[in-house]
């Protein structure tokens, strides 16, 4: 199995070898059943959230830790409902005091310094501490959503992307008015993390080229404030339009979806920046056979993927065989 120095090694490109590593969601069913750590504690409870957090190393061999299991706590501290989810399911924003038709200019929200003084995203920066100490040979990473995606909760998803086209000005406010708040939060996960990865609002299914365009300020202000770690800048979909723009934000590694061709995203921007990646999350890693997963990898490999990862979260009912195979890809017997 691979060692957090390879993963660093390969984070900085001073490697030729591409290892396997997990820096999105890992929690699964069968993890949590052999580590008696259990969503929702696990999402709430920051012994369980470590527990759980430490079971892909425990149980296949990965050199990473990775916290958290959500991405709703951001949205929470600043006043969001969520629905806490179960054991199957992971927390979701719910209701916001401020998802309404008439969309209004922001209200004067916490002081960035008291956010991270309290809730989820207090506890989430303890945790990246603990683990960071007590098992230094763990590469951790932990996640964060970006302006974009946080604006995006406090107004409604819908309201956001309806006004993004009709009045991008009035959306403009609400990604600026949360931004000081995520670049403290990212500073503080980079401080006790190796690694903070960073879900943008790169994704064209959510928003135009233009609006990325838009908050490009905004999400690159985040990366200028991870100094004491990698990071990662992750999209969820398409990017086909704006994957060189991605690579102008300042994070050391890109994590998009290539949608089964790895070779293409290496061809444009491989020699831009590091590449994280190449495993597809559903139709190989929760559907697949070991076989199948070995074989992406190592084509991701071959290609010029410098880690190979998940191209997204690691889905819930993923075999616990499947996460083996890819923890050993390199030395797989077929």
């Amino acid at each position: 199995m691979v060692s957090k120095q390879e993963i660093t090694d390969a984070m900085n490109r001073e490697t030729d070898s591409s290892p396997p590593a997990l820096f999105s969601q890992t929690g699964t069913y069968g993890q949590m059943k052999a580590g008696g750590a259990y969503w929702p504690d696990a999402v709430f409870n920051i012994d369980s959230l470590i527990k759980l957090a430490l079971q892909p190393s425990a149980m296949f061999g990965f050199a990473t830790a990775r916290i958290p299991f959500d991405i709703t706590a951001e949205a929470e501290r600043l006043g969001c409902v969520t629905d806490g989810g179960n054991e199957k399911r992971q927390p979701a924003v719910i209701s916001s005091p401020w998802s309404c038709e008439d969309l209004s200019d922001p209200p004067a929200l916490m002081p960035p310094e008291d956010y991270l003084s309290g809730g989820r995203v207090s506890m989430h920066i303890e945790a990246a501490g603990r683990l960071s100490e007590e098992h230094p040979e763990l590469f951790l990473t932990s996640c964060m959503i970006s302006p974009a995606g946080l604006a995006g909760y406090l107004i409604g998803m819908e309201n956001f992307m309806i006004s993004s086209f009709m009045e991008p000005e009035i959306t403009k406010k609400w990604v600026d008015a949360v931004t000081p708040h995520q670049a403290l939060y990212a500073e503080a996960l980079s401080e006790k993390s190796d690694n903070v990865f960073v879900i943008t609002g790169g994704s064209e299914e959510v928003s135009s080229p233009d609006m990325f365009e838009l908050f490009f300020p905004n999400e690159s202000e985040i990366f200028r404030h991870i100094k004491e770690s990698f990071s990662v800048a992750h999209s969820c979909g398409t990017t086909t339009h704006v994957l060189e723009k991605m690579c102008e934000m300042g994070s050391t590694a890109l994590s998009v979806e290539c949608r089964g061709d790895p070779e293409s995203v290496v061809k444009r921007v491989g020699d831009r920046i590091v590449l994280a990646g190449g495993v597809d999350p559903i139709g190989t890693l929760l559907m697949g056979t070991p076989e199948k997963i070995v074989s992406s990898a190592r084509r991701a490999a071959e290609a010029g993927y410098d880690v190979i990862t998940p191209e997204c979260g690691v889905p819930p009912g993923t075999p616990d065989e499947n996460l083996a195979a890819l923890a050993g890809y390199g030395a797989a017997p077929f």
